[in-house]
C-alpha cells in the first residue's frame, strides 16, 4: 500500500488510535489504519481545511470512478443509519477519512483487487460549521447588570423596585 496525505483532528486521532486495540478488523483494515496514523498530519479542529473529510463529515466520492454517493462518516455501526452512513469501522469509510477534495487513494480491499476511491466533495463538516457559528455572538446584558449600571443615575427602575439594604 502506498502512502498518501492524510489530515486529522487531534480527536479522530485519538479515536483511530482506539480502534487498533478495541477489537480485530483483519489485516486490510488494520493496515490502513496504521499507515494514516503513521502518516498523519495533525491539526487542531479551527485549523483544518473546510475540504478535508473528518468523522461525522458529510462526503460525496466514487468509487473506480463510476458509482457515486454520499454519506455521512460515522464512529461505527450503531449510530449509522442505512443508506445515510458510512462507519469509519467499513474500509470505505476509514480510507476517506483525512482526505482532502480531489484526492484518489487506491484502495485494497479483502479479496486483493484494488478500487480507486476518490473524495469529490465534503458536504459538511462539522469543525467547519463550528467555526461559522461561532462568529455569531448574541449581546446579553442580564437585568441586575443593568441596574447596577444604572445605580448613579438615580432614576428609578421600573423593572426592580427593590430599594436595597441601606432602606430597612
Amino acid at each position: 500500500m502506498t502512502s498518501h496525505e492524510c489530515f486529522l483532528t487531534a480527536k479522530d486521532f485519538t479515536f483511530l488510535q482506539s480502534l487498533l486495540t478495541s477489537k480485530d478488523y483483519g489485516r486490510p483494515y488494520l493496515d490502513l489504519l496504521r499507515e494514516k496514523l503513521a502518516n498523519a498530519t495533525l491539526l487542531l479542529d479551527h485549523t483544518i481545511d473546510h475540504r478535508v473529510a473528518t468523522i461525522e463529515s458529510r462526503v460525496e466520492f466514487s468509487v473506480d470512478g463510476a458509482l457515486t454517493d454520499q454519506r455521512v462518516l460515522t464512529r461505527d455501526e450503531k449510530s449509522a443509519t442505512q443508506g445515510l452512513a458510512l462507519p469509519i469501522t467499513t474500509l470505505r469509510g476509514l480510507a476517506l477519512v483525512g482526505l482532502r477534495e480531489g484526492d484518489v487513494l487506491p484502495l485494497r480491499k479483502p479479496n486483493g483487487t484494488v478500487e480507486q476511491l476518490r473524495l469529490l466533495r465534503v458536504a459538511y463538516q462539522p469543525e467547519a460549521a463550528r467555526r461559522t457559528t461561532a462568529g455569531t455572538v448574541v449581546a446579553f446584558q442580564p437585568r441586575w447588570m443593568k441596574s447596577v449600571a444604572g445605580a448613579n443615575d438615580r432614576r428609578p427602575d421600573p423593572i426592580n423596585d427593590d430599594p436595597g439594604p441601606g432602606a430597612a
